[in-house]
């Protein structure tokens, strides 16, 4: 219903928010952007936020659908029935579930796991793109043996 790949989607503008009224069919997960608008006309009664390392997944978790989703930013906050699918995260041994993250020009398209001060999707605002963020609240098993953390991020939400 929604992707972006934080490292390979350099012109980011508001149609590329989850809450957009925007169209651009997901027909996979490699690298860019989607975003299906009026999700809720789907009747879903959950949605999934899931980041990927290229194709794998680090991690995913469901909760209740929000009904905001459609309207503005908080609308990628799972509700109630909040669970792990999974999540490789190896930074912190808590599990934070990710919420959205109100920054700047980039409303509608971070995310924060809460474990340190950074959002974890962040690469850069629209006026300072060398911000970059992507995996500090997380790291890779790869991080640990490369020193390199941020690297290719993707998320997406899915709606059932």
């Amino acid at each position: 219903m929604w992707k972006h790949s934080y490292l390979d989607v350099s012109s980011r503008t508001t149609d590329m928010y989850y809450h957009s009224d925007f169209f651009k069919p997901c027909t996979d997960l490699a690298s860019g952007w989607c975003n299906v608008p009026s999700k809720i006309r789907f009747q879903p009664e959950e949605m999934m936020i899931v980041a990927y390392h290229y194709s794998t997944t680090v991690y995913a978790y469901k909760g209740t659908f929000n009904r905001n989703l459609d309207h503005d930013w908080t609308g990628a906050t799972l509700l109630g029935n909040m669970r792990a699918i999974t999540d490789k995260c190896i930074r912190s041994v808590e599990r934070n579930v990710p919420v959205p993250a109100q920054e700047n020009d980039l409303t509608g398209m971070v995310f924060d796991k809460r474990v340190g001060g950074n959002s974890d999707t962040l690469q850069g605002t629209l006026s300072n793109p060398r911000d970059d963020d992507r995996w500090q609240e997380c790291w890779l098993p790869s991080s640990i043996s490369s020193s390199k953390i941020n690297v290719q991020m993707t998320m997406a939400i899915y709606v059932r």
